[in-house]
């Protein structure tokens, strides 16, 4: 097999992976394919992670890359949740590998979890003077509440930072059609609690950034890019049940759009295809160091947003699932080693 026919295989192991259901919910069962398949279908049939990757890629130098996550409610996760976060920090991690700075944003109020998360995987967050002279550094910003401090939000981050090179919406909820924001189950949240992260959307694709999303329930960012054809398929794609009866799915319109099982999982799926596009086929962090990006957050107060525990679980998913799916997403990695050994 040449290598360039192998690469299309790997990228595809790893959207399988990234999508490997470990689901206890009937509700929730079958979901994750069902979400995967019209998202592969709507975005031209290649592997996702590798549309992703072979985009992203060529844009990375010299740029910056906006990591955005973080969700949460004020009752039963004030300070945010397990999955998010260490997704983010992979990424963060894989990109200062690549000598690629990144800027983490988030509300105020989940981003202790988050820039704990970010640096238990490796990556060192900076003071904003020292992160601009890194390169593979992280700079964590908080993102305001509510909409109308958004747009003034937007325009003065993008004319402060360094070019942005690419976007990724990781677990980050975006409103519906009727601007209303809900969780997976879709109860509505306030539009003053959340961080409006779905109008930088628009303004990065007006600047030709790739955006690129990862979400695992349908009311994620992302979503918007296949809405018209999940919604008669999702349970509560037409009505979410909450009294605006507009259904929970997203409506913000990306680029690229990677659904998964969990979305850190799908995370580290987009961090290990960088490095199969990039060739550095060694570049993702070992186990350790995620696990513990994994567990940082709760030190900060966040939960699983499953089970709602203080435990290194990810929605509902163990730390032993978590640690064989990220092993399988190294094995792919390993195995474009075997195939192309002279990259090593």
């Amino acid at each position: 097999m040449q290598p360039e026919a192998a690469k299309g295989w790997y990228y595809d192991y790893l959207d399988q992976i990234a999508n490997l259901e470990l689901k206890n919910n009937p509700a929730q069962q079958g979901g994750t394919a069902l979400r995967y398949r019209v998202a592969r279908e709507q975005q031209g049939t290649a592997p996702i992670c590798g549309q992703i990757a072979e985009a992203v890629l060529p844009r990375l130098k010299d740029g910056t890359v906006l990591l955005v996550t973080g969700t949460g409610n004020p009752a039963w996760l004030p300070h945010g949740e397990t999955d998010g976060p260490s997704g983010v920090a992979v990424l963060a991690r894989v990109l200062g590998t690549l000598g690629v700075r990144s800027c983490v944003l988030s509300e105020q109020r989940f981003l202790p979890g988050i820039a704990a998360s970010v640096q238990a995987a490796g990556t060192p967050l900076l003071a904003e003077d020292a992160w601009r002279e890194r390169r593979n550094a992280a700079l964590a910003l908080p993102f305001p509440t509510g909409a109308d401090a958004a747009d003034a939000f937007i325009d003065e981050l993008l004319g402060r930072l360094p070019p942005v090179a690419a976007a990724f919406f990781v677990e980050k909820p975006g409103p519906n059609a009727l601007g209303v924001f809900h969780n997976s189950s879709g109860k509505p949240k306030s539009p003053d609690w959340v961080a409006h992260a779905h109008r930088l959307v628009p303004a990065l694709r007006a600047r030709g950034v790739p955006t690129v999303a990862v979400g695992d329930g349908g009311n994620e960012i992302g979503f918007g890019r296949i809405r018209d054809q999940l919604a008669d398929l999702h349970p509560r794609g037409r009505d979410c049940g909450c009294p605006c009866h507009g259904g929970l799915l997203d409506a913000t319109a990306v680029d690229f759009l990677l659904p998964a099982a969990v979305s850190n999982w799908g995370a580290y799926a987009i961090a290990a295809a960088l490095g199969l596009a990039s060739g550095r086929l060694s570049l993702m962090p070992d186990w350790t160091a995620v696990q513990s990006s994994v567990a940082a957050p709760i030190a900060a107060g966040a939960f699983d947003g499953y089970s709602g525990l203080a435990v290194p679980t990810v929605d509902g998913t163990s730390l032993a699932a978590n640690q064989a799916i990220y092993a399988l997403v190294c094995e792919v990695l390993r195995l474009a080693r075997e195939q192309r050994p002279q990259e090593l």
